[in-house]
């Protein structure tokens, strides 16, 4: 072999090194912050986003082409759907939008940009970016908060843009996400080696064939010897239930359990409560339906394991099951995972908004009715006592029942509204997920916190009140933060001689009031709604069992509210043609593509000169 050969074979690997790792790059294989399984072992959507823009990739089990939208409900009305597939090698999208249940029309703007495309046997991978708001009165923005993303994909291509075959019942669906959670250029937190779970799990519960049921079983918790933190939670929902289970709440108790005679005990929550656990009421972990739990910040944990820390822990499990079924016997729960090594601080979580009683009040016939709960500087002052700096607020999880449509964490300093700590102006109630704020709050002692909700009542015809039941009504907010303070609970709700001042019957007892009023009227529905904001409240707010001392405060004197940043959009820009695919050349090659073709081309060269 001649010493051309052995200098030629020698860079042979070099180059295909190359190759294979400039490719794997322009292929489209990015660092995406985001993922979601769309429909197992066949849908799987990645993305990743900045302040302006955001880049989504779609990985189907299918050769034909792939439809992905951003729908108000759920449906096809009203979405704003990009369609691509792969013929031949060459890659095509386009922008569309929906007005009814048919085929998606094309815009006339085309807002999205065809990054990358590929198809092997099996799967087709579509890579595509487009701004956040794009300007176009066709496209939905994308905000903080719930989005409902509707999928289809079909096993054949189309024969042209306009000829789409109908992909069928079953290759289509809805799903809820929080697309902009969480801090955008960074990957999730890593879980340390020595990190290991615990299982709280319900031990095959028959439940109850009511429509509503609240369960409860009570776990002692082990110790360790040594402080351990709780770094993420999850939830174990059994195969078959994932409608049955709605949410489930884990609370410590901060006092002395008769721990061998109540551990593993369970009961009907609020009914057959023993009465030395009536007092577990500090919450450590909130999970609700669609939610996948929540792996803290790398700095943070919540302790755990110390003889001092918490010993005894309730685990209340929400069933939903409204055709009041028998046959249901449930094993689902959290799965916590620890570490035995402590991060720098420890975290808590504050439980914020209405208390949950009958004086929470929502009329029938409302299209938005704002109902809030005002955690106050009286609370927070006392909880921060030993905290003066302040509390830094990480996540948030939202939770409403069925007439919620919306919902802000609201922060004041001294009367002037700040921007809001955490919203979701699209609440879906079956998607309850932990939202990571994308930069923390700073609160402060003499800060105030409200939790407004938006609710819709208009299709009702008598009140709901607050409950436990998914029929009655809710609007809590529960805030992960850190340093632990010490306050748990921070709730209020309107005082009942003020919300009387809308009936004609205010001499009788609160429920009958309120349910002899004509609410038709929208003089009626007025009043309430301005009594409603200007109600005093009555305050609870603990730390455990330690309550502190506030009785009744006035409504919140707001001396300016926060308006949010208006958009880049004036609806007023130039619209582009239709005919242009987007991120594809004059020859309907895919740019990644080309790069590829380009280095293949370089390194044939260099083969054949040597």
């Amino acid at each position: 072999m001649s010493r051309r050969d052995n200098y030629r074979d020698s860079y042979i690997p070099l180059l295909i090194l190359l190759v294979t790792v400039f490719c794997f790059e322009a292929n489209g294989f990015e660092n995406f912050t985001h993922s979601a399984v769309i429909k197992e072992g066949v849908y799987h959507l990645h993305w990743k986003y900045d302040n302006a823009s955001i880049t989504f990739e779609v990985q189907v089990q299918t050769t034909g082409y792939i439809g992905f939208g951003l729908s108000p409900n759920g449906g096809m009305a009203g979405s704003d759907i990009v369609i691509g597939w792969v013929k031949n090698g060459v890659g095509y999208l386009k922008d569309r939008h929906a007005t009814t249940t048919a085929e998606p029309a094309i815009d006339s703007s085309q807002d999205v940009t065809l990054l990358y495309s590929s198809e092997n046997g099996t799967h087709t991978t579509l890579q595509f970016e487009r701004k956040l708001d794009t300007c176009d009165t066709d496209d939905r923005a994308i905000t903080m908060g719930t989005i409902r993303i509707i999928w289809s994909y079909h096993n054949d291509d189309p024969a042209s843009d306009t000829g789409l075959t109908y992909h069928g019942n079953t290759n289509r669906g809805a799903k809820s996400l929080y697309l902009l959670t969480g801090p955008s250029g960074n990957v999730a937190p890593t879980i340390p080696n020595d990190a290991f779970t615990v299982d709280f799990l319900n031990p095959n519960v028959a439940v109850p064939s009511a429509t509503t049921t609240y369960w409860c079983v009570g776990f002692a918790m082990p110790k360790y010897g040594q402080k351990h933190h709780l770094i993420k939670y999850a939830p174990v929902i059994q195969a078959g239930h994932e409608a049955l289970v709605h949410h489930i709440l884990i609370y410590a108790c901060h006092h002395e359990v008769n721990m061998t005679q109540h551990n593993g005990t369970q009961y009907a929550c609020y009914q057959n409560m023993p009465a030395d656990l009536d007092n577990c009421n500090a919450p450590i972990v909130a999970w609700a339906i669609g939610s996948e739990g929540l792996t803290f910040p790398e700095n943070v944990g919540y302790p755990l394991g110390r003889d001092s820390d918490v010993d005894f822990v309730i685990m209340e499990t929400h069933f939903d099951n409204p055709n009041a079924r028998s046959d249901y016997v449930d094993s689902s729960g959290i799965q916590m995972t620890l570490t035995p090594t402590p991060r720098p601080i420890d975290a808590g979580l504050l439980q914020a908004g209405v208390a949950v009683t009958d004086r929470h009040v929502i009329p029938p016939y409302y299209s938005n009715l704002h109902s809030w709960g005002h955690c106050p500087s009286q609370c927070l002052s006392q909880g921060m006592a030993s905290q003066q700096s302040g509390i830094k607020i990480f996540a948030s999880f939202h939770h409403t029942h069925l007439l919620g449509t919306a919902l802000h964490v609201r922060h004041f300093r001294n009367g002037i509204e700040l921007p809001w700590v955490s919203y979701d102006d699209n609440y879906d109630f079956n998607y309850q997920e932990v939202q990571v704020l994308e930069n923390e709050v700073t609160v402060l002692p003499d800060d105030d916190l409200v939790v407004d909700c938006t609710y819709k009542s208009n299709a009702k015809t008598a009140v709901t009140y607050g409950g436990l039941s998914t029929v009655e009504e809710m609007c809590l907010g529960f805030l992960l933060y850190y340093p632990k303070i010490n306050l748990t609970d921070c709730l209020t709700v309107a005082v009942e001689s003020d919300l009387k001042q809308v009936s004609d019957n205010a001499a009788y007892p609160f429920v009958f009031a309120m349910n002899s009023v004509n609410w038709q009227s929208e003089a009626k529905r007025t009043q309430f709604q301005t009594l409603e904001k200007s109600s005093s409240r009555y305050v609870r707010c603990r730390e455990g069992v330690t309550s502190y001392s506030v009785g009744t405060i006035s409504a919140l004197q707001i001396t300016q509210e926060y308006q949010p940043p208006t958009g880049p959009c004036n609806y007023s820009t130039t619209t582009t043609s239709a005919t242009t695919t987007q991120g594809l050349d004059s020859k309907g090659n895919t740019r990644s593509g080309n790069l590829c073709v380009f280095v293949a081309t370089v390194i044939w060269i260099v083969l054949s000169v040597t």
